[in-house]
């Protein structure tokens, strides 16, 4: 089922997507729409707003949280990106209004929310982002498919590949690299990125023994940086100029493809997802003034522009005028309206 959604999404942004890709940092930034709307805060509202879930998000949420912290100087948004699956299990436990996650809530996370809390979780994608799969620059690879993916970072192979990759040389390199271990950096069993890689890519299957765990996406290229024989998977966002990422293939005899701006939002990039930002909001009730404005932000040319600038996508501009209209209300009456508000 998530698979599913995942693909329609892909579709969906293919077709929608108003942009194109410009020169910037690895030639990923895009001009962004002009019909995106800008952000026009409809409350003044102050009080503490807790985010807490996806470390891939990092950047973005302390781009927001600086941007919109002067815009409403009342605002306190307190930020922990310990990984989703910290997000979400404080926003089922009702400890949080907002979950930042790098891969959709499963069916099951969304059960245990609205048993506890009565309904579900608003779902709202506020960035795309393509999954990267990062070697050191100098290093000869330059492609790769998911079924070799799978069978080098995973025990299972549940994608059939008839044997283990631990040597570079297995995937066609020679000279020094033809015996050279493939050292392989995973994420830690809180991160969503880690979710997303072990559902789509291993097809379920296990982390193969011993990955090198790193407890978040910078580390994760901070260690292929350190190492000529590292590879490992983090959002395009945390490209250096130190790492490559490779071109990939969901099979063999696919064409291979980069992460980029344009592939990840045709969805030609096999390894495209989106990041959600999961609210505790009834569908029965107008939003509250607090979570309005912050989710208005975040889908706004401004929140957007942040999202560009720390390496994601915008995501289209349909979509992201459906969000700004749904989580909008509309002013009680004229004159200074401050809704004063702590929510975790």
């Amino acid at each position: 089922m998530e698979r599913s959604l995942f693909l329609i999404g892909a579709i969906l942004v293919g077709l929608t997507v108003l942009c194109s890709p410009v020169m910037g940092k690895g030639d990923l930034f895009p001009v962004l729409d002009s019909q995106i709307p800008p952000y026009s805060p409809q409350h003044r509202v102050s009080g503490k707003v807790e985010i807490v879930g996806s470390n891939t998000m990092k950047t973005i949420l302390e781009s927001w949280k600086g941007k919109l912290g002067k815009i409403q100087p009342g605002l306190d948004l307190i930020l922990e990106t310990g990984g989703s699956a910290t997000g979400v299990e404080s926003l089922i436990n009702g400890k949080i209004n907002i979950a930042a996650m790098s891969r959709p809530m499963t069916n099951e996370e969304i059960n245990a929310f609205a048993l506890r809390i009565g309904y579900p979780p608003a779902s709202v994608p506020v960035a795309v982002d393509a999954l990267a799969v990062f070697v050191q620059k100098d290093n000869p690879l330059d492609h790769i498919t998911l079924q070799r993916l799978d069978a080098l970072f995973s025990s299972d192979r549940r994608r059939g590949a008839p044997e283990s990759l631990d040597q570079w040389g297995q995937l066609g390199l020679s000279g020094v690299w033809a015996n050279a271990p493939i050292h392989a950096q995973i994420r830690d069993a809180n991160s969503g990125t880690a979710q997303f890689f072990r559902e789509f890519v291993l097809l379920g299957g296990k982390d193969k023994e011993p990955g090198m765990v790193q407890p978040g996406a910078a580390s994760v290229v901070y260690a292929v940086t350190n190492d000529s024989y590292a590879i490992g998977y983090s959002g395009i966002g945390y490209r250096t100029n130190s790492v490559k990422p490779l071109r990939v293939a969901a099979i063999e005899g696919d064409p291979f493809v980069e992460p980029t701006f344009e592939t990840a939002t045709n969805g030609t990039y096999p390894l495209r997802r989106l990041l959600y930002l999961y609210v505790n909001q009834s569908p029965n009730t107008k939003p509250s003034p607090i979570l309005s404005e912050i989710i208005k932000f975040a889908v706004s040319l401004e929140g957007q522009q942040l999202v560009s600038m720390a390496g994601f996508f915008p995501l289209p501009t349909k979509e992201l005028l459906a969000s700004s209209t749904a989580w909008s209300s509309p002013l009680a009456s004229a004159g200074p309206n401050e809704e004063s508000q702590d929510l975790k």
